[in-house]
Order: C-alpha cells, then sequence, then structure tokens
C-alpha cells in the first residue's frame, strides 16, 4: 500500500514538473498529500502552505503520507487475519 502511495506522489510530482507554472499545475500534487496537509493545518491554524516548488516539503508529505499508508495497511491486514482466523475456529 506504501509502495502505491509512493508511486503515487512520484506521478503526481512528475506531472507538476512538465506544467510548472500554469495555474493549479500543483493540484494532483497537492490532493495525494492531503493527509499531510490536513493535520498541519490544524495544527497551525491554517497558516501551513504547501506548493509544488517546495521540494523538501513535498519529500517530508510523502514520507508521512507512505508511513501513514503503511501502517494503515498494516491495521487492515492485521484485522482481516483476525476475523479469518476467528472464521476457521467457529468452524471447527
Amino acid at each position: 500500500m506504501a509502495f502505491l502511495y509512493a508511486a503515487a506522489f512520484v506521478a503526481a510530482y512528475v506531472d507538476y514538473v512538465g506544467k510548472a507554472g500554469e495555474w493549479l499545475a500543483d493540484l494532483p500534487l497537492l490532493l495525494v498529500a492531503l493527509p499531510f496537509t490536513l493535520p498541519l493545518n490544524l495544527v497551525t491554524n491554517g497558516a501551513f502552505s504547501l506548493s509544488g516548488d517546495e521540494t523538501f516539503k513535498i519529500v517530508i508529505a510523502a514520507i508521512f503520507c507512505c508511513a501513514l499508508a503503511y501502517g494503515v495497511g498494516a491495521l487492515v491486514e492485521f484485522l482481516a487475519r483476525k476475523l479469518v482466523r476467528l472464521a476457521l475456529q467457529a468452524r471447527s
């Protein structure tokens, strides 16, 4: 899951680089980074901004979002394994 999120970040950044300077060129990149920007906007009372030309922030956002996706994927896998184990135990 984290790999797919990283691939989405790379694709969005490549798209941004191809459209740099145009209006809303970084929109796909900003949408992919929403799990990073929303909490930071809450913490900073809306003072946080992110754009495609801020490479350091983009890298931090990618790391954060990939770690989040990894954690959510691990949790989903754990719950699915538990449910399957419970279903198999109830059968026998």
